[in-house]
């Protein structure tokens, strides 16, 4: 297996990043990835870096670069605009054989332990008092759905990964994250996608009264023993699709259907099938 040996606090300095980055990899190191260094990048950019975790191992009497290699490459390449008052903790394993080189690189943001997309949204909404009793699965989709529909209907700016949990510190969103939570369970995970819940936050704006009414029937299935009304019909397709049974549908088409069906239920129309067209303009949300 694999000993620490020693483990310290360092300031970070070019000099430091230098002498890592030079080191002999490990056999066990990761491609570079310059997707990787763009993030750190961004990251030094916006003043957003902290205490970086390296790790060195010594092998066959070698000292290698186990841990830090797209951070240290990264700070080699800040030229001359290099963080100020930032540490390193800097840990220095010995191993005895090769095998030991696998497990060990394995202990490092192994799978398991990184933060995942829920895990910062739920920062997020952790933050938000008003929020604490959404359940955290149904708020987050809350936010991909109204994130979805701004950024790709109504082409609005908005921020790019997990800055898109940002959001849920407008209170303007907060009625309709409530009312997700309320309306989504177990039951109903051909809607848990981000289109459909784009579109339900579309209708939601429009008219919440009867955006309630409407979404908890297809919700529920559709209206019993009426096979033609518009929210039973949205069920049966959004199932359909959940299944696989329609692969060509695409994120738009869903929305565009979620819309299609929601206009009939307003006008008070009976539709056999759901439109989807994505071709010309989106439809219009009736209110």
């Amino acid at each position: 297996m694999f000993e620490l040996v020693k483990s310290e606090v360092k300031d970070l300095t070019p000099e430091l990043a230098k002498e890592f980055h030079e080191l002999e990899p490990s056999p066990t190191e990761r491609e570079l990835n310059p997707a990787r260094i763009k993030h750190l990048r961004e990251k030094a950019d916006t003043g957003r870096l902290i205490t970086f975790q390296w790790s060195a191992v010594e092998f066959k009497g070698k000292r290698l670069r186990m841990n830090g290699q797209h951070s240290s490459a990264m700070l080699c390449g800040l030229d001359g605009a290099f963080p100020k008052n930032l540490k390193v903790h800097l840990d220095e394993y010995k191993v005895q054989d090769q095998e030991d080189l696998a497990i060990l690189f394995r202990q490092f943001d192994d799978r398991r332990s990184s933060r995942s997309a829920g895990d910062v949204a739920g920062a997020y909404q952790g933050l938000e008092p008003a929020l604490h009793d959404v359940p955290r699965s149904s708020a987050k989709l809350a936010i991909d759905g109204i994130a979805w529909v701004s950024r790709t209907v109504r082409k609005e700016p908005t921020n790019k990964g997990d800055g898109i949990y940002e959001m849920f510190h407008d209170v303007m969103y907060h009625p309709f994250v409530k009312w997700i939570g309320d309306i989504f369970s177990i039951k109903t995970p051909e809607m848990k996608q981000a289109p459909v819940v784009g579109a339900m936050y579309d209708t939601f704006e429009a008219n919440e009264a009867e955006a309630k009414k409407f979404w908890h029937q297809v919700a529920a299935g559709g209206v019993e023993f009426e096979d033609n009304a518009p929210s039973t019909v949205l069920d049966s397709w959004l199932k359909a699709i959940k299944e696989g049974k329609d692969e060509d549908i695409k994120a738009a088409h869903v929305y565009q259907g979620c819309v299609y069906a929601w206009n009939a239920y307003r006008e008070g129309k009976t539709i056999k099938d759901v439109k989807h067209d994505t071709r010309k303009n989106w439809y219009t949300v009736t209110q």
